[in-house]
């Protein structure tokens, strides 16, 4: 539990430094790629649901994911989110996540970065989502 702990925390300090320090991610990845299902546009949020076309997210498999975007009112075009997802991989396994991150939006294009706490441990992902397209495209880095 400590050793999961101390990941999860040096994971969120690496997110919470992308408004200090640039930097580049690598290493070991798998591609997420989804489809915006809905929009639900509240006073101060907006809930995205959406799916993966196939069973291909990694070892998610079928992935749903729900996104509810909150503006910070001190920057704008930027915010934070927080979501969950459900994943089926090929064989059978349901696979469950807490999301929670950051936004920044350039025109329709919201730029993502995460940390998500899922079944199988703790991962970076970074990404975007298009709104008008509706393709929400996400590189996700297991944290060892």
């Amino acid at each position: 539990w400590e050793k999961k702990m101390k990941k999860y925390i040096f994971a969120l300090a690496l997110v919470l430094s992308i408004g200090a320090h640039a930097f580049e991610v690598s290493g070991n990845h798998f591609e997420g790629k989804f489809k915006i299902d809905s929009m639900t546009v509240g006073e101060n949020e907006v809930t995205v649901n959406a799916s993966s076309a196939a069973a291909d997210v990694g070892q998610y498999g079928k992935v749903y994911v729900s996104y509810t975007f909150t503006q910070n009112p001190y920057i704008p075009n930027s915010g934070t989110w927080k979501g969950h997802g459900r994943g089926m991989s090929p064989d059978g396994q349901l696979q469950a996540g807490i999301l929670m991150g950051v936004w920044t939006r350039d025109g329709s294009v919201f730029n993502m970065k995460s940390v998500d706490s899922v079944t199988d441990g703790i991962n970076y992902v970074q990404g975007t989502m298009d709104v008008l397209t509706g393709n929400i495209d996400l590189d996700i880095y297991p944290v060892k």
